[in-house]
């Protein structure tokens, strides 16, 4: 099964070849890695040039998910993975996520995620655990470094909306789960998320706000029960609380997974 990779790029020079390297160091026989850069002014040029085995492109996008999209169209690969610029892969996570998804009854492969400093020195482990749509409102449980899919997702017109800048990962996933695709949790670990100092998952007052806005925007796509106002500030702690309550939740699946 060829495997293709989608790198969203934006002035991530000093990290990008990193995530390059580790899809090459995966040794898998079929696969394409599909760069698409939004005008970087930095080295990141510089970089892909060094790599002829890469498909990329340099012109204006509209946003990461923009990228995305535009990635996962150009791609032929019958699995498709979601690897940003800062990021990379550990040694054998293609042939973990391939081999699961040999089985027909599975749509979609996801693992626990490790994270790291500038330097690439680990310094959490995240264990994620098995699917729960409920949950997906909420919570993003399913790293997008971490996550394998098969093709038939993006072609059945499920994409990454592009009006979500923080939070779209975790509606890409809930989406895919309130269409009753198939996915399973892999107890192992595909990928590293770098810490850097320029993340759009930093805890910052503005950042956190952001990211409960768009959570309630998912919520609202979602759930069909009930719509939350994502303006006002009631709302956004209804939906906090929300968030809260859950934990127990997460925890006994986590206890819970094999």
């Amino acid at each position: 099964m060829k495997i293709s990779i989608i790198t969203p790029s934006y002035n991530q020079g000093r990290f990008i070849e990193d995530a390059i390297q580790s899809v090459l160091a995966q040794n898998y026989p079929d696969f394409e890695h599909i760069v698409i850069d939004n005008c970087s002014t930095d080295n990141t040029l510089d970089v892909l040039k060094k790599y002829p085995h890469i498909k990329w492109v340099s012109e204006p996008d509209h946003g990461q998910s923009h990228a995305l999209n535009k990635g996962f169209c150009r791609s032929t690969g019958d699995i498709l993975g979601w690897l940003n610029c800062d990021d990379f892969y550990l040694p054998g996570a293609f042939c973990a996520a391939a081999g699961a998804l040999q089985d027909t009854n599975t749509d979609g492969v996801y693992s626990d995620l490790k994270f790291c400093d500038a330097e690439k020195n680990i310094v959490k482990h995240y264990r994620s655990h098995r699917p729960a749509r409920l949950l997906s409102l909420f919570h993003n449980f399913i790293s997008s470094e971490c996550f394998f899919f098969k093709r038939s997702i993006i072609e059945n017109d499920i994409s990454v909306q592009e009006d979500l800048h923080y939070c779209m990962d975790q509606e890409f996933a809930a989406n895919i789960l309130y269409h009753n695709y198939r996915l399973k949790y892999l107890r192992t670990c595909f990928a590293v998320f770098r810490w850097q100092g320029m993340n759009k998952s930093l805890d910052t007052p503005p950042l956190r706000a952001k990211r409960i806005r768009e959570g309630i925007r998912i919520f609202n796509r979602h759930n069909g029960l009930l719509t939350i106002d994502e303006e006002k500030p009631f709302s956004r702690n209804l939906y906090t609380l929300g968030r809260n309550l859950l934990k127990p939740y997460r925890l006994f699946l986590k206890m819970t997974t094999v």
